[in-house]
């Protein structure tokens, strides 16, 4: 679940691409995007489970949270981070998360980690600095370095809040009003009265040579759709099963299908070095995979009664 996510999150920023270079803002593509999966998700929880709408006594601090720190934090984090550094270095920073993850379960809840997770995020990230190439531009700024490691701290806790918060709701209307905590705090950030509609209109360059290009308002219902809604559900699917430290490992591929679908549509070729990086990884994902599960089972998160 977690490789299909990855993959529909690596082509959501090749597509994205498309509409920034057409004139869409990040703030503003961002906004779009959360503002279209709540208003979906919405809708279909009060067709389908009307009930999920309802926020437990207790509950709701753990929700903005969860939508904040999710939604909100982590992509405002990303794009400061590659603002100021090299993409690939702001990406190998972002993907020191799993190791947060691991020192959390070591040292905050005191359950233990075995070898084979430490040699599997051992692994992931010297591939993933081949395949960043991280040696190249190398003069970092302090401000980035400070948003990527702040970055790392924000995606850890969001797969493990993601983890913990399916123990009393379902992973459906915990993305919903995960997005609609998240769509409020971008509504304060930059008011839709200010949003460029006309920029829905434009159509961006082709990504292939002789294929026409897409229309913006095209491009964004694709990365509502299949480019946030379905991943992020994907992602709650994997936690569940395979919990955070597992999960963060195998998110680690993002950037190669990134690479793969560069290599696809824009011309972008691989380097010896990052091919073999990214045979590491994949190696770290195997290892990561291969290791016991742990306390994380399939059946492990049971709902909670609704309480009033």
């Amino acid at each position: 679940m977690y490789l299909v996510a990855a993959l529909l999150f690596a082509f959501n920023g090749v597509l994205s691409k498309s509409a920034l270079n057409a004139g869409l803002d990040p703030v503003h593509l961002t906004e779009l995007r959360n503002g279209g999966a709540m208003v979906i998700l919405v809708i279909y929880v009060t067709l389908r489970e009307p009930a999920r709408l309802r926020i437990r006594r207790g509950e709701l601090p753990f929700l903005i949270a969860y939508g904040v720190i999710a939604f909100t934090l982590v992509q405002f984090l990303y794009f400061l981070t590659i603002s100021r550094l090299p993409v690939g270095i702001g990406t190998l920073l972002a993907f020191l998360a799993p190791v947060v993850v691991a020192l959390w379960m070591r040292f905050g809840r005191r359950q233990p980690v075995g070898n084979r997770i430490w040699l599997a995020i051992a692994l992931t990230l010297v591939g993933l600095a081949m395949v960043a190439r991280v040696w190249e531009g190398m003069s970092l700024d302090a401000v980035g370095l400070a948003a990527g490691l702040c970055l790392a701290l924000a995606l850890a806790a969001y797969w493990l809040l993601g983890e913990s918060g399916q123990r009393s709701r379902d992973a459906v209307s915990l993305t919903m009003w995960g997005f609609v905590f998240a769509t409020a705090t971008w509504s304060v950030i930059a008011p839709w009265w200010s949003f460029p509609w006309d920029m829905l209109t434009v159509t961006a360059e082709p990504m292939l040579d002789g294929s026409p290009g897409l229309p913006v308002w095209l491009i964004m219902s694709w990365g509502i759709v299949l480019g946030t809604i379905a991943p992020f559900l994907l992602v709650l699917g994997s936690l569940r099963r395979i919990g955070a430290q597992r999960a963060g490992i195998v998110g680690t591929t993002e950037p190669l299908w990134a690479g793969l679908i560069a290599l696809a549509l824009l011309g972008e070729t691989f380097t010896t070095i990052q091919g073999i990086g990214g045979l590491i990884v994949l190696a770290g994902v195997i290892v990561a995979e291969t290791s016991r599960v742990g306390h994380v089972t399939p059946g492990e998160f049971p709902q909670v009664e609704d309480r009033a």
